[in-house]
């Protein structure tokens, strides 16, 4: 995959035979053996982080979020991949992008209502300036995602090294991302 045309929130899902126990070890074992970049990580029974170090860790800075999901029937592990900035930011940046909307919606709102009563539309002034804002917000997150761009493909990198396969390849993005 080429690293310049991962999208800003991957994500990706495919099946592996190791067990749930197998995985969180080898992950375990890549962190404290095998890593160059010096990648940290949360390892918990169904679910691992991997993330930069704190020195390397800007305000943009990618982590690699996995989910497992174990099938004892078919002796398989359902494994849910999500590459993205961390969740606060984008927590913030929803929340944000959000207020703008209502505000924008609610002043178009107030603005119909005056000029129905024949008032003075004070509110549509609210509009232009929500209008550039929603367009700051979106040019903020796509100067994220440059800003990410060299950071990304590590953590694929890892996950596919731990893994041994090009298990984060495009044939198994999910295509609604």
């Amino acid at each position: 995959m080429d690293k310049n045309l991962l999208p800003l929130r991957p994500r990706f899902r495919f099946s592996t035979d190791l067990s749930r126990a197998e995985v969180i070890e080898r992950f375990r074992q890549e962190l404290s053996q095998n890593n160059p970049e010096g990648f940290k990580g949360i390892l918990a029974d169904y679910h691992i982080e991997i993330f930069y170090p704190p020195q390397k860790q800007r305000v943009w800075t990618p982590h690699l979020e996995i989910s497992l999901e174990e099938d004892l029937s078919e002796r398989k592990t359902f494994v849910r991949i999500l590459l993205a900035p961390a969740s606060t930011i984008w927590t913030l940046i929803m929340f944000f992008t959000i207020t703008i909307s209502t505000t924008v919606f609610i002043g178009l709102m107030l603005g119909i209502s005056q000029v129905m009563l024949q008032n003075e539309p004070w509110a549509f002034y609210v509009v232009p300036l929500g209008l550039v804002a929603l367009l700051a917000l979106y040019l903020i997150a796509r100067q994220g995602r440059i800003l990410a761009r060299k950071e990304m493909p590590k953590l694929k990198a890892f996950a596919d090294q731990v893994f041994q396969c090009d298990c984060l390849g495009e044939s198994q993005k999910l295509k609604f991302t």
